[in-house]
């Protein structure tokens, strides 16, 4: 059950960053995402705006999985069914969205390395859940 607990935290830091990331420019400076992004067409103030409006609802559902994945970390037991949901979203909101973006002209490398961090997510997760569940059918 530990290495869910660690699981539970690294995942869930890592997430908080990502979401203190996202926050920043979502609350706080809109345009840093000009100079942060490159974009597969022309991009206006307008333009900024929307992929603002559009890219918040991302900020603020990992910033909710982050605090729920360090609130869990505290009984990993009581949570084995969340592990699975997380692993699935990491799956269809993490590598399938990214192979998406690929396609649709956003910069490859980046989103390559984001594909193998959600796969290490994945298979990192999969295996401690196991391993937990496991110790719980034996009664420990």
């Amino acid at each position: 059950m530990k290495k869910l607990v660690w699981w539970f935290r690294i995942v869930g830091g890592f997430y908080l960053l990502l979401a203190l990331m996202n926050l920043y420019f979502v609350l706080l400076n809109p345009n840093f995402v000009d100079g942060m992004m490159t974009f597969p067409f022309p991009v206006t103030q307008d333009v900024i705006m929307a992929f603002v409006d559009g890219w918040s609802p991302f900020a603020f559902e990992v910033f909710g999985l982050a605090t729920f994945m360090l609130w869990a970390s505290f009984n990993p037991r009581r949570y084995l069914g969340a592990v699975w949901l997380l692993v699935w979203l990491e799956f269809a909101h993490g590598v399938l969205d990214d192979i998406y973006l690929i396609v649709r002209g956003y910069d490859l490398v980046g989103y390559l390395v984001f594909i193998a961090v959600h796969l290490a997510i994945i298979v990192t997760g999969i295996l401690f859940v196991r391993q937990a569940e496991r110790e719980v059918a034996a009664g420990g």
